[in-house]
């Protein structure tokens, strides 16, 4: 009788996945979108936290003296807006300057 030898199984090798320049970038990428979307989350975290100014102050029409009040935001810093009084209807000059988060408006005739 003739003897076989009976085959062993070998063992199975894992394959060793190649990182590629590609795989790199795109970490590369990943980290960059995180650090972005990080700094973009932090603006807005301080933008909810700071008060916004969004008054409204009362004004006199330097014409007739009626009373009237002017809507302010922090966006009017430094602005000058010309409005025409709803009683007399002479135009009047509103000047808005926003100190410390108080807003100061002076009128004077247009």
């Amino acid at each position: 009788m003739a003897k076989t030898k009976a085959a062993k199984p070998k063992a199975a090798k894992a394959k060793k996945t190649k990182t590629t320049s590609a795989d790199a970038t795109d970490v590369k990428e990943l980290r960059s979108a995180d650090r972005v979307m990080e700094a973009v989350l932090q603006e807005t975290r301080v933008e909810a936290e700071t008060p916004r100014l969004d008054v409204w102050v009362a004004i006199e029409c330097p014409h007739c003296n009626e009373g009237v009040e002017l809507h302010v935001i922090a966006d009017m810093d430094g602005q000058s807006i010309d409005q025409d009084c709803a009683v007399c209807c002479r135009s009047y000059v509103a000047h808005v300057e926003i100190d410390e988060g108080e807003a100061h408006v002076g009128v004077e005739a247009a």
